[in-house]
């Protein structure tokens, strides 16, 4: 599989190792958005007034957000915004790939991915008081029940997309988005083509 095709491409099939390869390639890329950032944009006004509620629960909201800097924070921000789209077109299709290797469709990608994230939208949206109560878990604390509901089926959903996509096994041999990644890609006699194995002749 080529490197278009593993990173961009939603068709074909991905094992185990190549979607834990894709969480060095998202650490890669948070590492190169980081400098971006922080080269990009002024953080002195942000810092300070982090700086100035130390030692307390942070108010986000009086947080300041960071400076510009002209035509750097400009090009700043179109590559980072470049970066966001291209890692989650990657990661939808990664994960899409790893579906079909459990003999699942992409649709499942609207139960994997979007079902947690409405779920924590209705959770956040339930909220009572402040996001930064002083309470052992501020976030449960203000949640109403439905809000304690979804954010727990939302986590329930995560650990299973977690073990389903990064523990199990993908179905052996061929199925039909494709062949088992595991096996070697056979030739086909009559139409060979570069990287594939000769097929063994039998005995």
């Amino acid at each position: 599989m080529s490197t278009r095709l593993y990173l961009f491409g939603f068709s074909g099939r991905i094992n185990r190792a190549k979607i834990w390869l894709f969480i060095l390639i998202a650490i890669a890329t948070a590492i190169v958005a980081v400098v971006i950032a922080a080269f990009g944009f002024d953080w002195t006004a942000t810092l300070t007034s982090l700086h100035a509620q130390a030692g307390h629960v942070i108010d986000y909201s009086k947080v300041v957000k960071p400076g510009c800097k002209g035509t750097i924070s400009l090009a700043a921000f179109g590559a980072l915004g470049l970066i966001v789209l291209a890692y989650i077109w990657a990661a939808l299709a990664i994960y899409a790939k790893r579906l079909h290797d459990r003999g699942k469709s992409a649709w499942w990608l609207l139960a994997y991915v979007a079902l947690p994230i409405v779920l924590q939208g209705v959770s956040c949206h339930s909220l009572t008081g402040p996001y930064a109560h002083s309470g052992p878990n501020p976030v449960l604390h203000n949640l109403t029940l439905p809000g304690q509901i979804a954010y727990w089926a939302g986590l329930a959903i995560s650990i299973w997309v977690f073990i389903d996509l990064y523990c199990l096994k993908g179905s052996k041999g061929a199925n039909r988005f494709g062949p088992d990644p595991l096996e070697p890609n056979w030739c086909d006699p009559e139409k060979p083509v570069k990287g594939c194995v000769p097929k063994p002749m039998k005995p």
